[in-house]
């Protein structure tokens, strides 16, 4: 339960940051939040803990902007202390050695990665940013003259008005939009304008928010969706015709009915 009620803390935060709504930042670290939260460095995110800190420690932050400086804070330690990383997680690894050799490799429990057939890699306490500094020192360690790049994919359940709803691996700087076309399309319904994001039961993003988001083609790291969020596609609210018209003959018919019965009965009544 104290790990879920952290991760939603850490999402509302990380999404905060990203969208720019964390006043209580300078200028400078909303805009590094922006180009992509999910890469920031160590020595950023501990410079971000230092200046949160100090205007938290003023007292002089108040509601909303106290709320998002608070949970910004909590989610930045967390990421400093556990790493980005957790198990559902996947990699493609580019291995560069006498030749060029693609592989992918999942997080398993105990957050290890089994890379090509070399001993299992530990993601524990990894920045994203850090990741491929990690892998080539760990890789060096038993093949010399090779290097490794990595793409993180993350695992999403595309949900709502799309033909075929699931989960899905997407690369995090794929735009939001293109979410749609990878689970099949758009629904006969779908209103290609909204969509919301959920982690845990919890709404990150809603569908009224994401307006903005989408038509400045923001991408999966930018609005930090991990692994194991939910991207839901809206529908279009439209007039359900065919019910309303079989409720006004339904509604037709029992007025007529009655009419009938009434006239009927008083004609008796009269005889």
């Amino acid at each position: 339960m104290t790990n879920r009620c952290t991760r939603a803390v850490f999402g509302r935060a990380a999404l905060a940051l990203a969208f720019g709504v964390a006043t209580t930042l300078s200028a400078e670290a909303q805009s590094a939040s922006v180009s992509g939260p999910q890469r920031a460095t160590r020595a950023e995110l501990a410079g971000l803990v230092a200046q949160l800190e100090q205007q938290v420690a003023t007292g002089k932050l108040r509601g909303d902007r106290l709320n998002h400086a608070q949970a910004s804070l909590v989610a930045m330690q967390a990421r400093l202390r556990v790493g980005d990383f957790k198990v559902g997680d996947r990699f493609v690894l580019t291995l560069r050695q006498d030749v060029v050799r693609s592989d992918t490799a999942s997080v398993r429990d105990s957050l290890l990665v089994a890379v090509a057939a070399l001993p299992d890699f530990s993601a524990a306490g990894i920045l994203r940013s850090e990741l491929d500094e990690k892998l080539n020192a760990h890789v060096s360690t038993y093949l010399k003259n090779t290097t490794v790049r990595t793409n993180v994919l993350t695992r999403i359940a595309i949900m709502g008005a799309v033909r075929s709803p699931g989960y899905y691996y997407a690369p995090p700087d794929r735009p939001l939009t293109d979410l749609v076309m990878i689970a099949g399309g758009p629904a006969l319904d779908a209103n290609l304008n909204e969509i919301s994001i959920t982690r845990g039961g919890t709404t990150l993003l809603s569908s009224k928010d994401s307006r903005a988001l989408l038509k400045d083609g923001r991408t999966l790291e930018q609005v930090d969706v991990q692994s194991g969020d939910e991207v839901r596609l809206s529908a279009t609210r439209r007039i359900p015709w065919a019910v309303i018209v079989r409720s006004f003959l339904l509604v037709t018919s029992l007025v007529f009915a009655i009419l009938q019965f009434l006239v009927s009965y008083y004609a008796r009544q009269e005889n």
